[in-house]
């Protein structure tokens, strides 16, 4: 294992932004190889923990080297500053990494800070994101691609998740590290994250499982795995919004991953004061929930789930 530097910024009152990355050279030059990016983002540590957990694996757990084939690039950490003070985006100034692709060496700080990092990322055969979900929102883990032109959905199967969004392309996401890393002809996946803060054993297991069924199947690692889902992909018309009329204290009565039927009471809106159920959610279709909002307060007309509809 090597470890590289990626990018410094100084900065005039505190010590540099040094971002690092765990280089693992494999046993086959002309084996696939993948380039992993960790946290971009604040406010969650879920994609920290995942790449951490992946650099000690891919030292500790592989019982012989070779068995690294193709070259591993894993970079944890990005934006250490948002994580540290548990803020979303990039503190000075509030902009996101993730829209500053491909980046900008004269530009401003978030823009440098991608030039560098997406020069890093070059010559790969594929890259993974660990994102996550944008608003007030926390979700089963999910591959997430964009309807560019440029993605592989057979291939994204085989991180094995259940759900493969397959998303309508907006003129914000030609900024993203994904649609610019497939430009460039590297096949990239963003792998959806819950935005909990708090660490969940069994979500970040699931979450780090999938990276490694795709290691494997892509022969960039010799490691034995158990299949996962056979993902199904999921278009904007397949998720059913569900919100609330009502404002107040949120309960969701059915966890996120559940399977439910149409009619199917998922949730209640009790009064703040009064204590007493205002408003009960029940599903419209039968489906699986995939996204809840996350606070115990809701406003009236927030969206409460996201459900995935079957049949």
């Amino acid at each position: 294992m090597k470890t590289i530097e990626i990018l410094r910024i100084d900065s005039l009152n505190r010590s540099p932004l040094i971002a690092e990355g765990y280089l693992f050279e494999g046993s086959d030059p002309t084996a696939p190889s993948v380039a992993i990016v960790g946290a971009m983002e604040g406010e969650t540590i879920l994609p920290l923990y995942t790449a951490s957990k992946l650099v000690d694996f891919l030292r500790h757990s592989l019982d012989d080297e070779s068995k690294i084939v193709g070259n591993i690039l894993v970079i944890p950490s990005v934006n250490h500053y948002a994580l540290n003070i548990n803020q979303r985006f990039w503190p000075l100034d509030k902009t996101d990494i993730n829209t500053m692709f491909p980046g900008y060496g004269e530009g401003e700080t978030t823009q440098r800070i991608a030039k560098k990092l997406f020069d890093a990322l070059q010559g790969y055969t594929h890259g993974i994101i660990l994102e996550t979900r944008e608003g007030i929102s926390t979700c089963i883990p999910y591959i997430k691609l964009f309807e560019s032109g440029y993605e592989d959905l057979k291939s994204a199967k085989k991180f094995g998740y259940r759900l493969i969004h397959h998303k309508s392309l907006r003129p914000t996401d030609t900024v993203s590290l994904q649609y610019n890393w497939q430009l460039w002809g590297t096949k990239a996946y963003s792998i959806i994250c819950p935005s909990d803060t708090n660490i969940d054993l069994n979500t970040s297991n699931e979450v780090f499982d999938g990276i490694i069924n795709f290691l494997s199947k892509n022969k960039i690692i010799q490691y034995k795995v158990l299949s996962g889902y056979e993902s199904t992909i999921v278009k904007n018309r397949d998720i059913e919004i569900i919100k609330t009329s009502k404002s107040g204290i949120f309960i969701p009565t059915k966890k996120i991953g559940t399977t439910i039927k149409k009619d199917e009471m998922i949730g209640k809106v009790i009064h703040a004061l009064e204590g007493k159920v205002t408003h009960r959610i029940f599903s419209p279709c039968d489906g699986l929930i995939a996204c809840a909002y996350k606070n115990g307060l809701i406003f009236e007309n927030a969206v409460a789930f996201r459900v995935i509809k079957s049949g």
